[in-house]
């Protein structure tokens, strides 16, 4: 885990642990109030374990708290998590902020639920603002400016990834760098610990089922409406992922986990790509 993705995993249990003791609710009021453990709140607030994204916001929620903030920051931690150690150094090595706000909320952090959430809109109008008087400026002192074709918009490359849809199927997300732009897309669980997620990558039109606070045996598969199908089992620790399928524009994809010895099962909602990306 490379530096940054563990002062944003630290960041992200620093947050919880405050909101706790704000609340005052105790770790077996949070077990009550919600379907995890409070074992797993005690891993999760005190920062040993990286919990779950669906914790995150029941968490905030049963606090009456916008978890928006936190959502955000637990996307951010996960994505760096994921991301390989020499890739994360390298891009923190050579990317800077273009306004550095991002430098100074890290350096200085403020409590999710306090921070101002609409800098970002104002800056940008602020922007758009002096570059049309730039404009009015130039045109008037150096004379008509000469007709120009109309520009056309630019196109943002996606990050590069081994394979598209149906060529993605049974390959490893991590190797394809499918993680690279995914989001978890679904949740669910299996009371008390268990956590489901529907990862789904637009790069890759692809998606994938991942499992965490299992035990071993515990099985992940993730389907499509294609018929197409992929599953992977915990052979230790306490999560695995499974391959990859195609995610078609216009189907489903959905997860499923179960325990071992016909134990519970539960399946995430379904996923259609084309009525949700934006």
């Amino acid at each position: 885990m490379s530096s940054a993705s563990m002062a944003s995993a630290e960041r992200l249990a620093a947050e919880l642990l405050s909101l706790k003791k704000d609340s005052g609710l105790s770790f077996a009021r949070l077990s009550e109030r919600t379907h995890y453990a409070k074992s797993s709140w005690e891993r999760w607030v005190n920062g040993k374990q990286f919990p779950p994204r669906a914790a995150v916001e029941s968490i905030a929620r049963l606090c009456e708290t916008d978890p928006e903030p936190f959502l955000d920051l637990w996307d951010r931690a996960d994505e760096e998590r994921l991301t390989p150690a020499a890739e994360s150094s390298t891009e923190s090595s050579t990317e800077t902020p273009a306004d550095g706000h991002a430098d100074v909320a890290e350096t200085i952090p403020r409590p999710l639920w306090r921070r101002p959430v609409f800098w970002a809109p104002a800056a940008l109008a602020l922007t758009l603002a002096f570059g049309a008087v730039a404009l009015a400026f130039a045109a008037g002192t150096f004379g008509e400016a000469k007709p120009q074709a109309a520009a056309r918009p630019v196109e943002t490359a996606g990050p590069a990834t081994g394979c598209t849809g149906k060529a993605c199927e049974g390959k490893d997300p991590k190797k394809m760098n499918c993680g690279a732009d995914a989001v978890t897309v679904r949740t669910g669980a299996i009371p008390k610990d268990l956590v489901i997620e529907l990862r789904y990558s637009r790069a890759c039109k692809a998606a994938w089922g991942r499992i965490s606070f299992a035990e071993v045996g515990a099985t992940v598969v993730i389907n499509n409406s294609d018929g197409a199908a992929a599953a992977d089992v915990v052979h230790f620790d306490r999560d695995v992922y499974s391959p990859l399928i195609a995610a078609p524009d216009h189907g489903s994809v959905w997860v499923c986990a179960a325990l071992p010895k016909d134990g519970p099962h539960s399946c995430t909602g379904r996923f259609i790509p084309s009525q949700e990306e934006h």
